[in-house]
């Protein structure tokens, strides 16, 4: 496997070469792309964009990462997407029956269907606050991320392809979480308000299931918009996160968010 450059800031990893040839149309989104391609379609729209953002997909059917972006930035602002992160390493504390106590799944609904801090804050702690999850990060191999010291876990740094790492285990079978703690994991991304539902869900079309948790924050002058997401159906299976940071508006981040969504979906499936 290997890696290529892709102008500056966009890097693609390439893994064993997809089933399906070139130019042949397949089940949702166009006929497929390359991983540069799509790299490269993320860092043009981008072009066009306010503010830093960084971005990364793995396609599950091909094996394929791509990242991209604007900025050369290295510390992303979680926001309330460190919420799925707190999920997970609590995930994987419940060995094979993937059950949390009855008080840490109600605290996890209001955490991930509402975004609620206080529950966040409560099941922060109970994942053994930031040790705890430096921890859980390093076993993922998230190498480039750090958990926000003195309970401020929104401000734990990271990066979009860090982030894969955490929804990769949600999403597949690995050895950190097992099949029923996914299955939980699961479930409760099934109850997030759809006032909450924005950003990757874009031009993803009807009956195609999306997981998604997003975080929003004021902060550094601007606005700190992100979107984490499982995306499956109609032939595709993909994870995707987005980070940025420096939007002047809430809206102004989303719509980028979006932008960036519908380019993922309608490019179809990552060929090599």
């Amino acid at each position: 496997m290997g890696t290529v450059a892709v102008l500056l800031t966009s890097t693609v990893t390439i893994a064993a070469p997809a089933s399906s040839a070139a130019g042949t149309p397949l089940a949702g989104g166009g006929t497929g792309v390359t991983a540069s391609d799509l790299a490269r379609q993320f860092r043009s729209y981008l072009a066009g964009r306010p503010g830093a953002v960084s971005v990364a997909l793995y396609d599950a059917t091909s094996g394929r990462t791509v990242v991209s972006g604007n900025s050369t930035r290295t510390g992303w602002e979680t926001a309330s997407t460190v919420k799925l992160d707190i999920l997970a390493a609590l995930l994987s504390k419940t060995g094979k029956s993937g059950t949390l106590t009855a008080a840490q799944t109600a605290l996890a609904k209001k955490m991930i269907s509402v975004s609620d801090n206080a529950a966040a804050s409560q099941l922060w702690k109970q994942a053994g606050g930031s040790a705890g999850m430096n921890a859980f990060f390093r076993k993922l191999g998230m190498s480039a991320t750090t958990a926000g010291a003195g309970g401020k876990w929104g401000l734990t740094k990271t990066t979009a392809r860090d982030q894969l790492a955490v929804l990769r285990a949600i999403a597949y079978p690995n050895s950190t979480l097992s099949a029923a703690a996914r299955a939980t994991a699961a479930t409760l991304l099934g109850t997030v308000v759809s006032s909450q539902r924005w950003g990757l869900t874009a031009g993803v079309p009807a009956g195609v299931t999306v997981r998604i948790k997003n975080g929003w924050l004021p902060y550094g002058g601007g606005w700190v918009i992100n979107s984490l997401a499982h995306v499956h159906g109609r032939g595709r299976d993909y994870v995707m996160a987005v980070y940025t940071r420096n939007s002047a508006t809430e809206s102004t981040g989303i719509a980028t968010v979006k932008g960036l969504s519908r380019i993922a979906w309608n490019a179809g499936p990552v060929r090599g």
